[in-house]
């Protein structure tokens, strides 16, 4: 029944339709780690806005390797120019942020090679960054990388297991 059927209705004297109440969505998705390393609790990270949890929820980092591949299906929603951060808003609507080391911004992205770019559509598994490990703690900057849920109101999010995990391994589970 569209809005001006129901006033209408209302005018007319005869009983308005009620609508049943809208039943909040409810889904769960499953990130995969976008990178070789070793997975640790976030509260872990020397960065205390990451380990404070005050971007977001999630788990930190230690790569092994530096290629960074996309965790879910969906869309670089942000990318920096420096290649140490990606945002990817996957198609279940969960905020994804990739931060590779800590402070890297201040490397002007001499370590990283961008291989994809804003608004690029991603299946999992897509290869979206590359970087050099020893080139960032030559510069002095810490490996931790923070794989971040930004988006965390109403959800759970769930770290998937820590220790070692290849790209792909199941890494956190977001439900609602």
């Amino acid at each position: 029944m569209s809005i001006f059927d129901k006033v209408k209705n209302a005018f007319s004297g005869k009983e308005v339709e009620k609508e049943a109440p809208k039943r909040e969505e409810t889904y769960e998705e499953i990130l995969l780690s976008p990178m070789d390393g070793e997975v640790k609790d976030i509260k872990e990270c020397s960065d205390p806005v990451f380990a404070q949890e005050i971007v977001g929820k999630g788990v930190m980092i230690i790569p092994s390797l530096g290629k960074v591949y996309s965790p879910v299906d969906g869309e670089i929603s942000m990318l920096a120019e420096t290649g140490h951060a990606v945002g990817i808003t996957s198609d279940k609507n969960d905020e994804i942020l990739i931060h590779i080391g800590l402070d890297t911004v201040e490397l002007e992205g001499k370590p990283f090679n961008i291989v994809s770019k804003n608004g690029q559509k991603v299946k999992k598994g897509d290869l979206l960054v590359e970087f050099d490990i020893d080139q960032i703690k030559a510069g002095g900057k810490e490996i931790q990388s923070p794989v971040i849920i930004t988006n965390t109101d109403g959800k759970d999010i769930q770290a998937l297991g820590f220790g070692v995990k290849n790209h792909g391994d199941e890494l956190i589970k977001v439900s609602k």
